[in-house]
């Protein structure tokens, strides 16, 4: 609606009818995004047959990368007594800009409006029940032969998925605040409950089929008698093997292993025929609420929290990124809100630097356990996870206390990396003399929240001459 009619109406109507011709105009808002998005879909899908028939190209396999190469302590390092106070050091930092994580836009998405399906499958999604479509596929794939691929093909392109079972997904994830990661995981919890007598093969050519209908650049592959589907994100992922397409890692998944020693083959496919998945929780999830009470007492303060056991059931599910994109991530949006209100009466009164450092000390009270002793694999936290689990580590307590100096004192916080162990680094209002370096102008003091003891401005004495690598978060 053009700006001038708008004023006119505005004029002229009354409240009730101004706020009906609003409602209007989302409505067709929506309407023409939704239009776009199944238009998008649709000419996708058309074409993909001719994808599936043509040529299939062999692409090399790389190993999955790792975070951390070197283990970290097994145990928590303390400061000692009576180990003398070094002379303050500044280091020249190696700064390390990871590709920057693609937020998704903030602008609320249009909900779109689905009509039921008398029918509804009823599936698990880590301990929440949800409901979509009946996909009514009764066939399975069972050849891999490119006429049997192009086959099955047609048959998913003639069931329930498009029309019915991706919209009201789409309704899921918007209503719940999903990422695209989410929406991957619960598309695979659906397909292994409507094909659970199935082989692995048509389970994962579906989950690739509602990945491409769901609008993401995500290709089928072919391992030996396996198939596969290759995912590409906007972030690096770790500890998942991989192939290059176009110099864009794509990401091996599926169910099945593996054949070592045959290549991977995958459809020759135009650029632009969908987006990357993005794993960052760009918005607070809106899911089922199940509480778990944290506790833990500091110095004479209790905190106590309230964390939904469900959001962390998701997060276990997350692939490896870099520790950036789990500081910028949203999660419990309650749980934060009572964490954040709680520090704030804890550090009421104090000054900057005595605040960072009761937050680094409370921080540093923390039990401590590599993930290898508490998971058996590498695994960062988002921040509601350090308020779950009964440990963490190093990498852990810098993405909190990234996120609580930012949040209560509104400092810049670089995250530090060193061969094996992860601290911070943080902006005061004034400059101090104590371990640190300048970026772009500004002094950086070294705060590490695993150094029993420490207090801001202390690095742990076998960094002190070590070039820092700094990850800039965005």
């Amino acid at each position: 609606m053009k700006k001038g009619a708008i004023v006119l109406l505005a004029c002229l109507s009354s409240l009730c009818l101004k706020a009906q011709d609003k409602n209007e105009d989302f409505q067709n808002y929506r309407k023409g995004i939704l239009e776009g998005f199944q238009g998008f879909r649709k000419n996708i899908l058309d074409d993909y047959a001719k994808f599936l028939d043509g040529i299939w190209k062999d692409y090399e396999v790389f190993a999955g990368k790792k975070a951390n190469p070197k283990p970290k302590p097994e145990e928590q390092p303390i400061k000692k007594e009576d180990e003398p106070v070094p002379n303050p050091t500044t280091i020249e930092p190696e700064i390390v800009e990871p590709a920057e994580p693609v937020v998704e836009e903030q602008t609320p998405k249009p909900k779109p409006i689905v009509t039921p399906s008398k029918k509804q499958t009823t599936f698990n999604w880590c301990g929440m029940v949800f409901e979509l479509p009946e996909a009514k596929i009764k066939e399975n794939l069972n050849g891999i032969e490119k006429e049997h691929i192009v086959e099955y093909f047609n048959i998913l392109q003639n069931s329930k998925i498009n029309n019915e079972v991706i919209p009201q997904l789409e309704t899921i994830t918007q209503n719940a605040n999903l990422n695209d990661w989410c929406k991957y995981l619960l598309i695979e919890s659906y397909v292994n409950t409507i094909k659970a007598d199935a082989n692995t093969n048509t389970r994962n050519f579906i989950c690739w089929y509602m990945m491409v209908s769901s609008g993401f650049d995500v290709r089928l592959s072919l391992n030996g008698e396996k198939l596969f589907y290759l995912i590409p994100f906007q972030q690096q992922i770790y500890g998942k093997s991989y192939l290059l397409i176009n110099n864009t890692p794509y990401y091996i998944f599926g169910e099945g292993t593996a054949e070592n020693g045959r290549g991977f083959y995958t459809p020759t496919i135009p650029d632009a025929t969908g987006k990357y998945v993005n794993a960052v929780l760009t918005r607070p999830m809106n899911i089922q609420y199940k509480a778990k009470r944290f506790t833990h007492s500091f110095s004479g303060n209790t905190l106590s929290v309230e964390v939904n056991e469900n959001i962390i059931n998701v997060m276990s599910k997350f692939p490896q990124m870099p520790i950036p994109s789990y500081a910028i991530s949203e999660g419990d949006n309650k749980a934060r809100k009572q964490l954040l209100s709680q520090m704030k009466q804890f550090i009421n009164g104090k000054t900057e630097t005595e605040a960072a450092n009761f937050i680094l000390k409370f921080i540093q009270s923390f039990k401590y356990a590599t993930d290898d002793e508490q998971f058996g694999y590498e695994k960062p936290f988002f921040i509601e996870e350090s308020l779950f689990y009964p440990k963490c580590d190093c990498e852990d307590r810098s993405i909190l206390y990234h996120y609580l100096i930012t949040q209560l004192l509104g400092r810049d916080v670089h995250l530090i990396h060193y061969p094996n162990h992860e601290c911070t680094a943080v902006n005061f209002s004034r400059n101090l003399n104590a371990d640190g370096y300048t970026y772009n102008g500004k002094q950086y003091i070294i705060c590490d929240p695993t150094y029993i003891g420490a207090s801001i401005g202390m690095c742990m004495p076998e960094f002190r001459k070590t070039k820092p690598e700094v990850e800039i978060v965005k």
